[in-house]
């Protein structure tokens, strides 16, 4: 008798918890569904509410500005005009008052994996975050070693880039390290972080984004440092908690790539790669308005 009440009882808080869960699951994703065709007061009001939070890139007027003015005086002259044209460039490509423009939020962990899972048009569960009908031609064979590569797929949450990943070498299917929430890895403990073949990058998205990391005043080979250390996280699962970019025991993909840079470096010297390093979040978007990347080359 008290072991069929233990297992009525177990079972009728198992029911229950489950019954929660799904209901938590449908307000997520009815959520994510409604909220870009909200009117803008209502949507801030929300999302705020449920813990997303706002953010631009960054709090300045151009790319140049977010060129920290002590280190522009101390950088040499080489070093220094290459930073500025890297500034100028993205000017030219993507001027900075419509860059930040944007709208762009960091969605909070409980409904990032139902954002995530949003943007994926097909949903089969072996369907990757990213995989749609866009294709590109970017040249991997300029790549080289910790190089930052973005993509875009449609405008997402986050802004125009939706995912990054980390060049690792060659041409096979260990060439690029990525974190990604592939629908698998939802509720399951299969790793995040993992190697992807170049075709990932070019048949997966509609524009793809190499860049170069600066590591002065540290030597480049640091750049060698960031890959390698990307490639000793493999395993690892998702992060899906975006606000916080501190986390070594998971990573999500804006995530693996600044903690390349900035675990290996110098912490007299540390290569940040954030656009916002004082924020506790790095999107991808991040990486590209960083002072310290430039774009080697782009499919468009």
């Amino acid at each position: 008798m008290k072991k069929f009440l233990v297992l009525s009882l177990v079972l009728i808080v198992s029911l229950s918890l489950s019954a929660k869960d799904r209901v938590d699951r449908d307000g997520s994703v009815k959520f994510v569904e409604q909220f870009f065709n909200l009117p803008a007061s209502e949507k801030e009001e929300i999302a705020t509410e449920r813990g997303w939070v706002k953010f631009k890139i960054p709090y300045v007027n151009n790319y140049l500005d977010m060129i920290p003015k002590d280190m522009l005086e101390k950088m040499p002259a080489d070093v220094r005009e290459q930073v500025i044209e890297a500034a100028e460039e993205k000017e030219m490509e993507f001027p900075f008052e419509q860059f930040n423009k944007m709208e762009r939020w960091i969605p909070s962990p409980k409904d990032m994996p139902f954002v995530i899972n949003y943007y994926i048009p097909d949903k089969k569960s072996d369907v990757k975050f990213g995989n749609g009908d866009g294709v590109n031609s970017c040249d991997f064979s300029v790549a080289r070693k910790g190089d930052v590569l973005l993509v875009h797929n449609g405008f997402v949450a986050w802004g125009w880039h939706a995912h990054a990943g980390i060049f690792y070498g060659g041409t096979g299917v260990y060439a690029t390290i990525e974190s990604n929430a592939n629908q698998n890895y939802f509720g399951d403990p299969r790793p995040g972080v993992h190697f992807e073949p170049i075709s990932h990058w070019n048949n997966d998205y509609d524009y793809c984004r190499i860049m170069r990391v600066n590591t002065w005043p540290l030597s480049t080979s640091y750049r060698a440092k960031a890959a390698e250390y990307a490639r000793a996280q493999l395993g690892k699962p998702y992060n899906f908690n975006w606000l916080w970019k501190w986390a070594t025991d998971k990573f999500y993909c804006s995530q693996l790539v600044w903690a390349g840079y900035y675990r290996t470096s110098k912490w007299y010297a540390r290569i940040n790669i954030d656009a916002n390093p004082a924020d506790t979040w790095v999107a991808p978007d991040e990486l590209y308005a960083s002072w310290r990347t430039w774009t080697v080359t782009s499919s468009w």
